[in-house]
């Protein structure tokens, strides 16, 4: 053993854990899993319907699967949505059907990040640096790689194509694979720092493609105010420092130059060059941000905590506010259609009409929604 950009960085989730949460904040999960310990009911697991696997690395099979905490959640580009959590919570869904599947997992460990190459391979990082692998969509794992007496968590990974792979973690964590993740070998993108690693982002296009036409330019959300940059898929990193000091939990690159970073507070930071200038972007919010998605009309969702949405702007300057009532803490968030969307974080799935959340003033062609805004 040894896509449209996806959005997230595994930062910070969870008010009713500590009153933060974020999908790569390191802390959060040792919190979380203690927290989750704490509020177990006194009834049986087997009472409460869950199946114990005869290997006790497995992941416990839980009929409320679906509501545990989950902190990233990836369309397959084939006919799953795949979403991973904790206590190694793998679920699948097919598109256009309402129930979720949990999958076989062999391992108990906290998942924080998934990607997928193509339909069917498919890889997911968590704790005790574990990388998971699927060759069919989601339905089944094997563990490739495991360094759990490194004690440095994995909190993201990005997958270029079926062979060449980076996960980043912890402390300035980073594994490459360029044999589909068969074996793993340590790098670096600052040896000067240490900083956490939050979330990784390929750029869609524009000036930095490599000969296959794959995506070459990544971008990696770091805390202490730090972005990084590679240019040639991976193998060498630029810092760039944006004008701020705190957490970035994910990036967002657009087509050409353009990017976001986003993080701590509702930070927003948007770049016109890839990186070498910011500005930052009066959110209204202190709702730490999490993720984000392209939506029709070029049009960004942000997701953020305690129910926390914003709508950016094809000129990406204006925002518009929503909070949604049970004020949940989301991670991560992924299109079901034109104005849909789902969302994972506390308390599992949830399926978001945007039309009622925002209104039509907010996003054309919604007939007059009523809006819920901040």
């Amino acid at each position: 053993m040894h896509k449209q950009p996806k959005k997230t960085g595994a930062g910070a989730l969870v008010r009713s854990v500590k009153n933060q949460a974020v999908k790569h904040f390191l802390g959060f999960s040792f919190v979380l899993a203690a927290a989750s310990v704490s509020g177990e009911s006194s009834v049986s697991p087997r009472e409460r319907g869950i199946q114990i696997p005869e290997n006790p690395e497995h992941a416990w099979i839980s009929p409320l699967a679906a509501e545990s905490l989950l902190l990233a959640v990836e369309d397959t580009g084939g006919q799953q949505l795949v979403a991973v959590g904790e206590r190694g919570h793998v679920l699948y869904r097919e598109k256009g059907a309402d129930q979720w599947h949990q999958a076989d997992v062999p391992t108990q460990a906290l998942l924080t990040g998934v990607s997928f190459s193509d339909a069917r391979h498919g890889w997911a990082v968590g704790h005790d640096a574990v990388i998971l692998a699927t060759a069919d969509g989601g339905r089944t794992w094997r563990k490739v790689y495991e360094a759990a007496d490194e004690e440095r968590p994995l909190l993201d990974i990005h997958f270029q194509d079926r062979h060449t792979g980076i996960a980043i973690g912890a402390y300035g964590y980073l594994l490459r694979t360029g044999d589909g993740g068969a074996s793993w070998q340590p790098g670096a993108v600052d040896p000067e720092h240490d900083f956490h690693l939050n979330a990784i982002a390929a750029a869609p296009g524009g000036s930095a493609r490599s000969a296959e036409g794959a995506p070459s330019r990544l971008y990696i959300a770091a805390e202490s105010g730090v972005v990084y940059r590679s240019d040639d898929g991976g193998s060498h990193w630029r810092t760039l420092n944006p004008p701020y000091d705190g957490s970035f939990f994910g990036v967002y690159p657009l087509a050409g130059d353009r990017v976001l970073a986003f993080g701590l507070r509702g930070h927003l930071f948007v770049s016109e060059d890839a990186g070498e200038h910011w500005r930052a972007v009066a959110t209204g919010t202190e709702a730490t941000l999490t993720s984000a998605i392209g939506l029709d009309g070029r049009q960004i969702l942000l997701t953020g905590h305690a129910g926390a949405l914003l709508l950016l702007d094809a000129d990406l300057q204006t925002v518009h506010r929503a909070r949604l009532p049970e004020r949940r803490d989301f991670s991560d968030a992924i299109r079901l259609g034109p104005d849909r969307v789902l969302l994972v974080g506390e308390g599992g799935v949830r399926t978001v009409d945007l039309c009622s959340v925002f209104g039509s003033d907010a996003l054309p062609g919604c007939g007059g929604s009523a809006s819920r805004n901040e």
